[in-house]
């Protein structure tokens, strides 16, 4: 490089010769480059003055937000991992075209307009020998013989809406679950989505997330909610067991029973056990609305033993304390197992207890169908009712429905009376009704019959005909009687109309009552009985029983 003479050239410009002409280049002063840069920064916002630190708490801030979201959705996937059982594929089960032309014609023969029935399922898995387990298969099968013979399902608050006087579609059912399984997570939430249908699950709350993998998760039961399929109400917080009664060892329901304090060498007083169970389903409660959904309106009993059923003394409030307790809390208490069978009907709304009919492995779709039919509830309107024999329930001897038409066994040994109810699960609501028959083959005096109304309400009414008397019984006491006319054959009617009962005998015998009974806990189907006085003698004959609707 040759440093040219001549010309002055400003300070900081060299001008050099490579041999193909001069080329000027420029001398930096950096240190005084990095004070005019320091400067411009100061009036531009750049630069390393003060005006420089948003920019770095917001490089910072994106930095740290990519982090945590990052730990975030690392936590997420292990929770998801540890909580949330992957879904097993969806299974087709291989059901002929015979079976669904079984159930559709089941379904035809059903009424078009009718109430609810209550359905209890327990769990749907594979590889169980549980009498209370169905396959996923079974139960897709059932979901077909459902939807086949014309059932909707229905969700909780349309189940409760109805109970209250609502309406509900024309023909339907309410799937209940106990215990809240992780099957039903697992397999049956993709079945019930193929169907379109509606699941409601009792929690056993304190379970959940525990003994994995029996029972659901948390997390699994908020997807479940969410997709809009579910609804989960109350099976106690952690009083699904049985534990001693007394002190010899016996166990018994913890709801049920007051337990056996064995420090204190006592069971529990009624006071004790009041608390104890209500702080339980109190509990219940807070963890079902602790995790974002509505407070339950339906409480399922542990293996269906309530209040009243065991230990819980009877003859005083005890037991009506704990029904009360269970109805304060949870306006509608399912069972499987009841002295009466209150299905879903207004008098199991006004009782606050809805008997449900159970599916297990066993049940074939047919039999659920068959099972369903017997407990929906049916209008009084019946014109022939003793040919309708497989509709008749509760006979308590074993004479055969032959006795009712006079036809009854003359062994010595054979029973002497028998009783039956007409559809007793599905009649559950008449009132405003008609019942009227003739009844024959009185002999001479040394045989009976009676035509009784309000069948397992809270106060039966029933007429007792021999050939020269008619009695009226309520609850079975006398309230009323009186001569007939001294013959085989009387007529006889009924009319039942809300808390009144008006009885004719041969058109122009009158007996009558009414019941201080709220109407609600008054209704209810008929029931035939016959009798004998000694084994040989004449059974009484039924004959034209019909059952017609009156105008309120």
């Amino acid at each position: 490089m040759v440093l040219k003479r001549g010309r002055r050239q400003p300070a900081d410009v060299l001008v050099h010769d490579h041999g193909y002409g001069p080329e000027r280049c420029y001398r930096v002063d950096y240190a005084e480059k990095a004070g005019n840069d320091r400067s411009r920064g100061r009036g531009q916002g750049w630069g390393r003055g003060g005006t420089q630190w948003p920019v770095r708490v917001l490089l910072g801030a994106l930095t740290l937000s990519v982090v945590a979201a990052s730990g975030a959705a690392g936590i997420e996937r292990y929770l998801n991992l540890k909580y949330v059982t992957p879904q097993a594929p969806l299974v087709q089960a291989d059901i002929r075209s015979t079976d669904k032309e079984a159930w559709a014609e089941q379904g035809r023969k059903l009424p078009d307009e009718a109430p609810p029935v209550v359905l209890t399922f327990h769990d749907v898995n594979v590889h169980s020998d549980s009498p209370y387990v169905l396959t996923p298969q079974a139960f897709d099968t059932q979901l077909t013989a459902l939807e086949t013979a014309g059932y909707q399902t229905l969700s909780a608050k349309q189940f409760a809406a109805y109970m209250k006087g609502g309406r509900v579609p024309r023909r339907s059912v309410l799937l209940t679950f106990d215990d809240g399984t992780d099957g039903l997570w697992k397999y049956a939430d993709r079945i019930l989505a193929k169907h379109k249908m509606h699941g409601t699950v009792s929690l056993i709350t304190g379970s959940m997330d525990k003994h994995r993998p029996y029972y659901l998760t948390w997390r699994e039961i908020d997807r479940m909610y969410k997709s809009g399929r579910w609804d989960f109400q109350s099976h106690t917080r952690a009083m699904h067991g049985r534990e001693p009664v007394d002190a010899w060892g016996k166990t018994g329901a913890e709801l049920a029973n007051r337990l056996w304090l064995p420090e204190e060498h006592r069971p529990e007083t009624q006071a004790e056990y009041l608390e104890r169970v209500r702080g339980d389903l109190k509990g219940s409660i807070d963890d079902i609305t602790g995790h974002g959904m509505p407070v339950p309106q339906m409480f399922a009993i542990p293996f269906s033993a309530g209040p009243g059923q065991e230990n819980l003394d009877t003859s005083n409030s005890q037991g009506t304390q704990g029904r009360q307790l269970l109805n304060a809390l949870f306006p509608y208490v399912l069972t499987d197992h009841s002295s009466i069978p209150l299905t879903a009907s207004r008098r199991a709304a006004a009782e606050g207890t809805v008997q449900r009919v159970e599916v297990v492995a066993r049940t074939t779709p047919d039999e659920m169908l068959a099972n369903i039919a017997q407990n929906v509830q049916v209008a009084p309107d019946v014109s022939r009712p003793l040919f309708d024999v497989e509709n008749w329930g509760g006979r308590q001897t074993r004479t055969g429905f032959e006795v009712f038409l006079g036809r009854g066994p003359s062994s010595p040994r054979a029973p002497r009376y028998a009783k039956a109810d007409y559809r007793p699960n599905s009649s559950l609501d008449w009132t405003d009704y008609r019942a009227s028959t003739i009844i024959g083959s009185l002999g001479n005096g040394t045989n009976q019959a009676a035509l009784g109304v309000r069948t397992n309400s809270k106060e039966p009414v029933t007429v007792v005909v021999t050939q020269n008397r008619a009695v009226l019984l309520a609850d079975g006491y006398e309230v009323a009687s009186q001569a007939l006319d001294k013959q085989s054959e009387h007529s006889v009617t009924i009319d039942v109309r809300r808390q009144g009962t008006t009885v004719y005998v041969d058109g122009s015998v009158r007996l009558s009552h009414t019941s201080s009974y709220e109407s609600a806990q008054l209704t209810g189907g008929i029931t035939i009985r016959s009798g004998i006085n000694k084994a040989g003698n004449q059974w009484a004959a039924f004959e034209g029983l019909s059952v017609s609707p009156l105008q309120p």
